[in-house]
């Protein structure tokens, strides 16, 4: 009964985090709030959120962690994480966390390899990281905007890290994709004051909610927004910070 009513709290937590209807980024922020929905099963003890901005994911994982300690590069007045730090240089002892949270940040560090080493090394053996990125999206925070990201990628980054995925899926298809991608351009050019901006809201809705309808007929994963991986810690890093040349196929 516990579990059940834990559970009913976090998908009422996950639709209350979901972005209204007249958003015209809708579906890109809600295919993040569905794929953390559904990987909060391997949620759980302590849990470190990567450029955790105000922690806009706290709620939903609060069931199912002991604390949750944030790290971001800078204070924020509003809401300050735990710990200020570049996660590129993680202040933690090895194995200090069950669980690692990075959503939204993999294109914003310069070196995704050693952000991913940083990641393997905090996780505890067996534990898991949680993360979204985009495959395909307008730049943004500006100049700190470096890369998008492949699931062949992806899977080279966990593998050199010690890290095996255990969920990698879509973050919608194509057709979503190309309307989120669509109305993201039109409302950035069009949407210059207060009337445009309802304007073009009201005008990308259709747009966006037939795409949706569309996209669940004509999947087309090859094309997409971003992902959603999970991927778990299986082996301790050497003393000399590595995972041994058997994970790297050149060295075969």
């Amino acid at each position: 009964m516990n579990n059940i009513s834990n559970s009913s709290r976090e998908m009422q937590i996950a639709r209350k985090l979901k972005r209204a209807q007249l958003d015209p980024i809708r579906i890109e922020g809600n295919t993040i709030v569905s794929g953390l929905a559904g990987a909060l099963n391997y949620v759980h003890g302590t849990l470190l959120d990567l450029g955790c901005g105000d922690m806009p994911y706290a709620n939903l994982m609060a069931e199912r962690t002991r604390f949750h300690v944030g790290t971001d590069l800078r204070p924020r007045p509003d809401s300050p994480p735990t710990v200020c730090s570049d996660s590129l240089y993680l202040p933690f002892k090895a194995e200090s966390f069950d669980t690692v949270l990075c959503t939204q940040v993999l294109e914003h560090v310069r070196d995704p390899f050693k952000l991913m080493h940083e990641v393997s090394r905090v996780l505890k053996l067996n534990g898991h990281a949680i993360f979204t990125m985009p495959a395909t999206w307008p730049l943004h925070e500006e100049p700190y905007d470096y890369f998008r990201y492949t699931r062949y990628g992806l899977e080279e980054l966990s593998r050199i890290n010690g890290l095996n995925i255990v969920k990698l899926e879509e973050r919608g298809g194509g057709i979503a994709a190309i309307a989120q991608l669509t109305a993201a351009l039109l409302y950035d050019v069009f949407g210059k004051n207060r009337l445009t901006r309802v304007i073009m809201k009201v005008a990308l809705f259709p747009l966006l909610s037939m795409s949706l309808l569309l996209d669940r007929v004509f999947y087309y994963p090859k094309f997409t927004l971003g992902y959603l991986m999970v991927a778990r810690k299986g082996e301790r890093m050497s003393p000399h910070g590595t995972y041994g040349d058997k994970n790297d196929p050149s060295k075969s």
